[in-house]
């Protein structure tokens, strides 16, 4: 019996397929491999030919700094030389108020350690980090300081200065090698991920509204899944902060670009549930007034983020043309208000996160149409005046709850 033989060229497709996926996964790693062993070289030879007392400590700096993103690597750096500075500083402090009290000295030493662990519990990403870091660069140079016989002397000054030189000297060489031999990819893939959130909730959002919308089980799952991709938003737009100075000095932008996206899927959780709470013919009605206003590039049920990253200022104008219309909405029952308020407060929300992606992606410019201008006539009355006055009034002030409602959840 002969074995079934296959072409030789569709051997050589499989060969080179399977060839494509190892380098893939592989090419990185070694890159990265590179760049570690040329960073940890070059802060050893600089410690060396400087002839530092602990030299390995250039070389173990270098080596715990490197990161295989560019951007988590300068970030790292940067916080990990500040909590170094701090450290050694505050180790000078101590040994200063206590100079012969060894007790007393141990004692304050213990209080930086905790002070310093609180503070890493109170802040976030890298910068908790640093803070920890400060706490332990203490102890270690206490603890070359005390010595065998546990006494303090006066080389305090000099060991806080050789072990900060000594980090920075590896931090550097990192930041060097790195920042050389990788442009960084964080902004790119943070724009990605915003746009991809921006459309599903979209998505989701005019889905609840549709006649042949998703079921309400489905959706709940899919503002889950959503919420947990937002909140994991945050290492990423600090990596980010790390590559690009310009992203770094709007970063306020970004808070509320998150903040937004929150908005509106807090928007989207309570016009969903109201609408499965309604009766069924009230809850059709309702929700067909509310869709009939929202403009069709929001109907897609397909997320696309490709047209977020094209034009995210255009889309973002237009869902606050939508939010206004939504709030001048005349409400025959508070059902429909609610729904309109709600459906407004997401829209705004996303008008936000797009002003987010617009700073990623760099896109001044708009390409969808622009929202019509309301020119009122010369004579138009005095109620149709109030209440564009007012629509505007809500507005503004329904974006500002929207901002500050976020702001205090995110800092419980």
């Amino acid at each position: 019996m002969s074995l079934p033989r296959f072409p030789e060229r569709q051997v050589r497709v499989l060969d080179l397929e399977r060839l494509n996926r190892m380098a893939a996964g592989t090419v990185p790693a070694l890159l990265f491999g590179l760049r570690l062993w040329a960073s940890v070289c070059l802060a050893l030879y600089i410690a060396f030919w400087l002839e530092l007392d602990s030299p390995f400590w250039a070389g173990t700096s270098a080596a715990i700094v490197c990161q295989p993103q560019l951007g988590a690597a300068l970030r790292k750096g940067w916080f990990r030389m500040i909590g170094t500075l701090v450290g050694a500083i505050a180790i000078v402090v101590l040994t200063a108020c206590f100079p012969q009290d060894r007790a007393s000295f141990l004692l304050g030493l213990a209080l930086w350690g905790a002070a310093c662990a609180f503070v890493a519990t109170l802040v976030r990403n890298f910068a908790g980090y640093g803070a920890a870091l400060a706490g332990y660069t203490a102890a270690i140079i206490a603890s070359d300081q005390l010595g065998a016989i546990g006494g303090v002397h006066g080389d305090v000054f000099m060991l806080a200065v050789t072990r900060a030189s000594e980090t920075s000297i590896g931090i550097v060489c990192a930041g060097v090698v790195l920042a050389g031999t990788d442009l960084g990819s964080a902004r790119r893939r943070l724009a990605t991920l915003f746009a991809d959130l921006e459309a599903r909730i979209a998505a989701g959002l005019t889905g609840t509204f549709a006649p042949t919308g998703p079921e309400p089980s489905t959706t709940r799952s899919m503002r889950r899944a959503l919420v947990q991709r937002a909140i994991a938003l945050d290492p990423m737009i600090d990596e980010t902060l790390g590559e690009s100075a310009q992203i770094r000095y709007h970063s306020s932008v970004l808070e509320r670009a998150v903040e937004g996206l929150f908005a509106a899927l807090a928007g989207w959780r309570t016009a969903a549930n109201h609408l499965v709470e309604l009766p069924s013919a009230e809850s059709r009605q309702d929700a067909a007034i509310i869709l009939q206003i929202l403009p069709l590039e929001l109907r897609s049920t397909n997320a696309e983020p490709s047209r977020w990253i094209a034009d995210p200022t255009g889309l973002g104008r237009l869902c606050e043309t939508t939010a206004r219309r939504l709030i001048e909405l005349p409400s025959r029952t508070p059902s429909l208000r609610l729904l309109a308020d709600q459906t407004a407060e997401a829209l705004v929300g996303m008008s936000l996160a797009a002003k987010g992606l617009a700073l990623l992606v760099a896109a001044p410019r708009s390409t969808c149409p622009a929202p019509p201008q309301c020119h009122p006539p010369a004579r138009r009355g005095l109620a149709a005046s109030s209440g564009q006055c007012s629509a505007r009034i809500r507005y503004g002030l329904l974006r500002r709850v929207v901002l500050d409602r976020h702001r205090l959840a995110g800092r419980r």
